[in-house]
């Protein structure tokens, strides 16, 4: 995990309904044809694909280990070795074009960004980013495949036919990367082989997968405000939740137990043990929308709104539940992208009153620990455009490669933290921070080009390591899986974010009180009958082809 956060469950608590990721949960990877693809794309074709070998890096040693259950390696300091991971330069002087999202503020260009001339020496390339805000970034991928200049390298959305647009706009990437002869771009080999599936189509790999952790989530909570009401950050019941919630929120002072509706939404339906957005049994799928702990849990949600524990802005889509946990007028975010561990603490560096603590989910009725929602293990792909020259394709594989060095690394030292003195200060203990300028000139988002598999880590704070290690297994202990992660819908693609939408507008009426609990059955109705049954069959005939 690098020091730098992303939004990116900012991007997901807008994205609309459970636990949507940028490509959508379950929405880039192969297909039957019936899903919506081209008839090349079947399960047949793609379960032949030959995957990239798998070469764990070794160089470094981890403080606390991974774990088989998805738990991440956590370091408590930066490594005192930073070997090469790249011996040579990727490029030659080539230009390298490339499209990404960015949850930041844009950086200064070339001529005013020293970090910017550093990373396009140590590459061997100009490289020319489209950098595009991430709430703009579906109109812009729409424009741009729309257009006839596709930059080099693109961050992939889920767009109808999908798999006929990479087949006839994009580089397939077997001959470069299936299995040993990845071996070539070392630090790719290092992605483990589960996110390579999210890059296959068409019966071939069609990108490079941007891995992320299994526990995809965190429920976050000011420690600091739940010590000062004298409540467990631990509530094993929703009747323990309620009342912890109700200690916590005091109007008078603003300060309030939830923020973002949605994310008490997610966690709500993890405590009633709520299917991971799709249950499935012999073959047969079942939306969470469709099952009584769903119902539940909207039901228990509607009681956390009328008991007054909840922000009063809590519905609203441009509510800045970051800034507000932050100030401490919110003391729980739920549901969030567990990479926000470290822009909380970097945020709150000047509050010396700021604790960050992290909250489990338990049954609704005292039961144990809830089944957590893993994720999917992957961000996006990044695509190569289509070319007529393999030494080009060479060239960009490379440097994805470079961008991909694991954590401790000099290549990753640069990447992330930029060159010391300038962008970073080390301090006695070896650990690299960003300093106010590098925080402004290392925002470029390359980390949605190509990265590394993520690491626990947070600079000057060797606690954080064992804290997050610790609630990553206790959590992925019991996890609940997505079963269509790897599938490709069509209507997932083009109509899910409409209908989903449309569904959660109708929850929201319901949780306020404005409309009865049974509008629930024919919100479940509309869903369907709009596209709902429809990806239910895209999918399920894919689970019975496998």
């Amino acid at each position: 995990m690098s020091y730098r956060a992303v939004g990116r469950r900012s991007f997901l608590v807008s994205a609309g309904g459970g636990a949507a990721a940028l490509l959508g949960v379950g929405s880039l990877t192969g297909c039957s044809s019936n899903g919506g693809g081209s008839q090349a794309n079947s399960v047949e074709s793609n379960s032949k694909v030959t995957l990239p070998t798998y070469i764990p890096y070794t160089g470094i040693t981890p403080d606390l280990p991974a774990t088989a259950s998805g738990v991440d390696p956590a370091f408590r300091h930066f490594p005192k070795d930073r070997p090469k991971s790249v011996t040579d330069k990727p490029g030659a002087g080539e230009t390298v074009s490339g499209m990404s999202n960015i949850f930041l503020p844009v950086p200064p260009g070339v001529g005013s960004n020293s970090y910017l001339a550093g990373l396009n020496d140590r590459l061997g390339v100009d490289l020319k980013l489209q950098m595009v805000p991430a709430a703009d970034y579906e109109q812009k991928f729409a424009t741009t495949i729309a257009g006839n200049e596709l930059p080099d390298l693109l961050q992939m959305r889920p767009v109808a036919n999908l798999p006929a647009l990479l087949d006839k706009r994009f580089t397939r990437l077997d001959e470069h990367l299936a299995g040993d002869a990845i071996k070539k771009y070392s630090n790719l080999a290092n992605i483990p082989t589960r996110t390579w599936k999210s890059a296959v189509y068409n019966g071939g790999i069609y990108g490079v997968p941007i891995p992320r952790g299994a526990v995809q989530l965190y429920s976050f909570i000011r420690q600091d405000l739940f010590e000062a009401a004298g409540v467990s950050p631990e509530p094993k019941s929703f009747a323990e939740l309620t009342e912890t919630a109700k200690a916590l929120t005091d109007p008078k002072a603003r300060r309030w137990a939830f923020g973002a509706w949605n994310q008490v939404r997610d966690y709500l339906q993890m405590m009633n043990k709520a299917p991971n957005t799709w249950r499935e049994e012999g073959g047969r799928l079942t939306h969470t929308y469709e099952t009584q702990e769903y119902k539940q849990g909207i039901s228990d949600l509607a009681q956390l709104w009328s008991a007054g524990v909840m922000h009063p802005d809590a519905f609203s889509d441009q509510l800045p539940f970051k800034n507000l946990f932050n100030a401490g007028t919110i003391a729980i975010n739920a549901i969030d992208g567990y990479l926000g561990w470290n822009q909380y603490i970097q945020t709150a560096a000047g509050n010396p009153k700021f604790k960050l603590g992290l909250m489990p989910a338990y049954t609704r009725e005292g039961g144990g620990l809830a089944p957590w929602w893993q994720g999917s293990g992957i961000y996006s792909i990044t695509a190569l455009k289509k070319q007529t020259d393999p030494k080009k394709i060479e060239t960009l594989l490379r440097v994805l490669n470079w961008l991909a060095a694991p954590f401790g690394t000099e290549e990753y030292v640069y990447r992330v933290f930029g060159k010391e003195g300038v962008d970073h200060a080390v301090n006695s203990d070896g650990d690299p921070t960003l300093t106010q300028t590098g925080q402004t000139n290392t925002a470029l988002p390359i980390r949605y080009l190509a990265d590394a598999p993520a690491v626990v880590y947070q600079p000057g704070r060797p606690q954080d390591a064992d804290v997050q290690h610790a609630y990553q297994t206790k959590v992925l202990a019991k996890a609940a899986v997505n079963p269509t992660v790897g599938l490709f819908s069509n209507t997932n693609a083009t109509k899910n974010a409409m209908i989903d939408k449309a569904f959660n507008d109708g929850i929201k009426e319901i949780v306020q009180g404005r409309k009865p609990m049974t509008t629930l059955d024919s919100l479940v109705k509309t869903w369907r009958n709009a596209g709902g049954d429809a990806m239910r069959k895209e999918y399920e005939t894919q689970l019975q082809s496998r």
